[in-house]
């Protein structure tokens, strides 16, 4: 019986080692699906890529090589019109994905910021990978 405790002892053990899978991975996997979207979309000249940002890769960075203006970037947040890309809008996909908050970032550096994110913040935010 003393064996038979040990190996119970001993995954145990084993159990609360393993990690379980880091919602990074599902952060940097929306990320990558939300790029596919706009990639075969009528906004496909746009370049429009996103990536998981920050400590816990909980911000969602919208970058593109367009200049763009404040309604452009809110048609796409709020889903409104042809900028209604994915369901809902920006807004609803990131929180759907349970990132904190999405920054936008044109070709001239300009950044809006909507959720839990500064622009500051989204300039700043390490990328994750």
């Amino acid at each position: 019986m003393t064996i038979r405790c040990l190996m119970i002892l001993a995954l145990l053990i084993a159990m609360c080692d393993a990690k379980p899978p880091h919602s990074s991975n599902n952060h940097v996997a929306a990320a990558n699906v939300f790029t596919d979207r706009y990639a075969h979309s009528r906004f496909a000249g746009w370049k429009v890529r996103a990536s998981a940002r920050g400590r816990d890769c909980d911000v969602l960075l919208v970058e593109t090589d367009m200049v763009m203006e404040d309604s452009m970037v809110e048609a796409m947040h709020y889903g409104a019109g042809a900028y209604g890309v994915v369901d809902g809008g920006v807004q609803r996909f990131y929180r759907d994905r349970s990132f904190r908050g999405v920054a936008y970032k044109d070709s001239s550096g300009r950044i809006w910021a909507y959720g839990n994110v500064t622009a500051q913040d989204a300039a700043t935010l390490p990328r994750c990978d």
